[in-house]
């Protein structure tokens, strides 16, 4: 009967010993890396900016309210004494979104204007100049 070899078996079990050891480890360092995932930023601001007509009954504008499927913006600031108007939206996609402006003027005669918001490409925030008129 041949005999023992003790060396080789006190090896293996250190080396059964190590693997057990370092395996709840590194299963937990697994675990770490993946629970600080982080979501994807919110897109950056998207500025509409522009100036405004009278309306068709040569009322002066009011305020300009736009709307998209996510948000309505209202400027009531600049618009009576400059014809100017400036809003931020927030959640604007990088491919754009459908909007409506309308445009209230003295007396309460409106207008409105479809057009398109587009999305900033990166992570800057971005204007978009639109001419609003009847």
């Amino acid at each position: 009967m041949p005999g023992i070899n003790w060396e080789k078996l006190m090896r293996n079990r250190l080396a059964i010993f190590t693997v057990a050891a370092l395996l709840p480890l590194t299963g937990g360092a697994s675990l770490a890396i993946a629970g600080q995932a982080v979501a994807a930023p919110p897109p950056p601001v998207v500025t509409v900016t522009g100036t405004v007509d009278d309306c068709d009954d040569d009322a002066s504008p009011e305020e300009v309210t736009i709307a998209t499927s996510k948000e309505s913006k209202t400027d009531d600031t600049g618009v009576k004494s400059s014809n100017k108007y400036s809003v931020n939206f927030k959640n604007i996609p990088k491919k754009g979104r459908s909007a409506t402006a309308t445009v209230t003027c003295v007396g309460g005669s409106t207008y409105t204007q479809d057009f398109k918001i587009n999305g900033a490409q990166g992570t800057t925030p971005v204007t978009q100049k639109v001419h609003l008129e009847p």
